[in-house]
Parts: C-alpha cells; sequence; structure tokens
C-alpha cells in the first residue's frame, strides 16, 4: 500500500511540473495550421514577417530552432503568444513559414493573412 502511495504522489508532481513548462499562449492544444510559400530566402522572408507584425503591433520572438535547422519564432501581440511560426528553406529561392494560431481567433487568423498577403509581394 506504501508503496501505490508513493507511485501515486512521484506520479501527480510528475504531471503537475510537466504541465507548467509550457506556454500554449493563445494557440491552444489544437491550432489551425496555415502553410504559405514565398520567392526569397529565409532572412528576407524572416524580415518582412517581422516588419508585417510590427506594422500591426506585433512582434516575431525568436525561438529554439528544431534539429533540421528550421527556425521557430513565437507572433507575440498584447504580451501573450499568439502564433507559432516555422520558417525553412524550401528551394533554392524558395521560403515556406508554417503559421499555428487558435482557430477560433479571428483577429489572429487576419493578423497571419495580412502577414502571409503583404510578404508575398516583398521584392
Amino acid at each position: 500500500m506504501r508503496v501505490d502511495a508513493t507511485n501515486r504522489l512521484i506520479i501527480t508532481l510528475s504531471v503537475s511540473l510537466l504541465s507548467g513548462c509550457v506556454d500554449m499562449g493563445r494557440v491552444g492544444l489544437h491550432p489551425e495550421t496555415r502553410t504559405a510559400w514565398f520567392d526569397g530566402h529565409p532572412y528576407q522572408v524572416e524580415s518582412c514577417l517581422t516588419e508585417m507584425a510590427q506594422n500591426q503591433r506585433a512582434y516575431l520572438e525568436q525561438d529554439d530552432p528544431l534539429t533540421d535547422g528550421t527556425k521557430r519564432y513565437n507572433l507575440e501581440k498584447d504580451n501573450e503568444t499568439v502564433a507559432w511560426i516555422e520558417i525553412v528553406k524550401f528551394s533554392h529561392h524558395q521560403t515556406s513559414a508554417t503559421f499555428y494560431y487558435d482557430p477560433k481567433a479571428p483577429d489572429i487568423s487576419a493578423l497571419v493573412s495580412g502577414m502571409i498577403t503583404n510578404c508575398k509581394t516583398m521584392r
């Protein structure tokens, strides 16, 4: 009996600690996913997305890259994470960006759409 109580306590503490490690922000557990392709190198796309976010009173905060070199960013607005963005070189002159955001947030969907539309026309 004592072993069962100890195991339950260890499991409960582990779950409690792990559940506090990741701030989902407004993105949620089941985000909407939208991928866009841009003509340009990743640094150009990153620069454009950063500028477009700032134009809408938001900003990109760099996150740790994935093991394959994919760059990750948090889109921040009003002091909370509203979307995640992954940027990766797709081909010689193309870059893809995948956005993850709350499907029930029309304001964030509009923000993402505006960023994509404006950066697709960059030169």
